[in-house]
C-alpha cells in the first residue's frame, strides 16, 4: 500500500474560472502538503497532485476509492461539494478525518439520503453565514448542528489601488444565464433610463456571458440605453482587472451568492461595492466600503447607485476603505490562516462527530 497522504481535496473542479475552483485551489494551497486533489470535471490528468476524471463519475468514483485505501487517520480530506459527501465519506473508511465545506446554493436545497448520512460524520465548513443559515433552512435536521463560517478569499496583487475615482461607469461581472437570472443584470437595465436622466454620462460594463445576453443586449436597445451599455463577453484576466481599476464602483444585486468573490475582486482593486441583502453584506461594510441595497425594497437599489455617482469623492473614499478591508480580511494569506485554524490539518481526530437527526 502506498504511503498514506497528509491531505485530500475532493472537488468538482480545480482549474476553472468558477467559484468553487477558486475555493478548491486555496483549499489546496491551505491543506498540509503533500496534497493530492481529486477532480470530476478537469480534464483527464495522471500525477502526483492531482488525478482529474476529465467529467467521467465512474472514472471519479475509481480514482476515489483507490486513493482511499492510502488514507488513514493522520490524512485530512476536504470536501468542496455537498453532492460528493458520499464519496468523500467512502474515502475515510480507514479514519481520516473528513471536512465539508458548503459553498452555496447547491447546499440551499434539501439533501438525498447519502449526502446527508455523509455530512453527519464530518465537520461542516460554510464559506459564509449566509450560505449556513441558507443550509439549515433547507435541512432542518441539522440545525443544531454546529457550522463553522470560513470566508475565502483571494490572492493579493503586487500593485496597489489607484485610489482615483476612475471613469463615470459602474460594473458588473457574472454569468448572464436563463437559471441565474437572481444576478441583476435586467435590473441594472431597466433602471439605467433613469440613472442617464441624473448622470446622462453614467455608462454600465457588463463583464461575462452566457445563453441569457442576448435577451440581454435586446432588453438594453428596447430601453434606449444601448449606447451607454457596455456588453464586454468573456475577458482576459489582464481586462478584468483594468475594468475594475477603470470603473466607478462594482454592482451587483444578487440576493442569491454563496460568497461573491467579484465583490472582494473589486475591493482588492480598491472600488467601492453596492451588493444585496445576504452573503454581500458580510463582505460590504454598509457606509464604509459601499452600500447594501435590497432590489426588492422600492427604489434603494437606485438610490444606491444614484449616491456613488453623485459623490466621486465618497465612492472613491469607499474604494480606499475596501482596499484595506481586503489586505485585513480577504486575502488569501488570511484565509489560509481561518482555514488552518477550523480544519485538523494531518492530525487524528479525537472530537465527537458532528450528529444530526434522521
Amino acid at each position: 500500500m502506498t504511503p498514506a497522504p497528509r491531505s485530500v481535496l475532493l472537488t468538482p473542479n480545480l482549474n476553472g474560472a468558477d467559484g468553487v475552483s477558486r475555493l478548491s485551489r486555496q483549499i489546496a494551497s491551505a491543506l498540509e502538503a503533500p496534497v493530492v486533489t481529486v477532480s470530476l470535471h478537469d480534464p483527464s490528468s495522471r500525477t502526483r497532485d492531482l488525478r482529474s476524471a476529465g467529467g467521467n463519475r465512474l472514472r471519479l468514483v475509481a480514482d476515489a476509492l483507490t486513493l482511499g485505501l492510502s488514507c488513514d487517520r493522520t490524512t485530512t480530506i476536504v470536501c468542496s461539494h455537498a453532492h460528493l459527501a458520499p464519496l468523500a465519506r467512502l474515502m475515510a473508511w480507514r479514519g481520516a478525518a473528513v471536512t465539508y465545506v458548503l459553498c452555496g446554493i447547491e447546499a440551499w436545497v434539501p439533501l438525498r439520503f447519502a449526502e446527508r448520512a455523509a455530512l453527519q460524520t464530518g465537520r461542516l465548513l460554510a464559506i459564509s453565514a449566509h450560505t449556513a443559515r441558507e443550509f439549515k433552512a433547507a435541512n432542518p435536521s441539522f440545525a443544531n448542528v454546529p457550522i463553522e463560517v470560513c470566508h475565502p478569499g483571494l490572492p493579493a496583487r503586487s500593485d496597489d489601488p489607484s485610489g482615483e475615482p476612475g471613469d463615470p461607469a459602474a460594473l458588473i461581472v457574472g454569468r448572464m444565464s436563463s437559471s441565474e437570472a437572481y444576478k441583476g443584470h435586467e435590473q441594472l437595465l431597466h433602471l439605467w433610463p433613469r440613472v442617464l436622466e441624473r448622470h446622462p454620462g453614467a455608462e454600465l460594463w457588463i463583464v461575462g456571458d452566457g445563453d441569457d445576453r442576448s435577451r440581454l443586449e435586446a432588453l438594453a436597445s428596447q430601453l434606449g440605453v444601448r449606447r451607454k451599455v457596455t456588453f464586454t463577453g468573456r475577458v482576459s484576466d489582464g481586462e478584468l482587472d483594468r475594468r475594475y481599476r477603470r470603473c466607478r464602483f462594482f454592482v451587483m444585486p444578487s440576493r442569491h451568492e454563496g460568497f461573491g468573490f467579484v465583490f472582494v475582486e473589486a475591493m482588492r482593486a480598491g472600488k467601492a461595492c453596492i451588493g444585496a441583502p445576504g452573503a454581500a453584506a458580510e463582505i460590504i461594510q454598509h457606509g464604509v466600503t459601499g452600500l447594501i441595497a435590497d432590489p426588492l425594497r422600492g427604489d434603494e437599489l437606485y438610490a444606491a447607485i444614484i449616491q456613488l455617482f453623485d459623490d466621486p469623492a465618497q465612492c472613491a473614499a469607499f474604494g480606499r476603505a475596501g482596499a484595506a478591508r481586503f489586505q485585513a480580511e480577504f486575502s488569501a494569506a488570511r484565509f489560509a490562516a481561518r482555514f488552518a485554524a477550523r480544519v485538523p490539518l494531518g492530525r487524528p481526530v479525537t472530537a465527537p462527530l458532528n450528529r444530526a437527526a434522521s
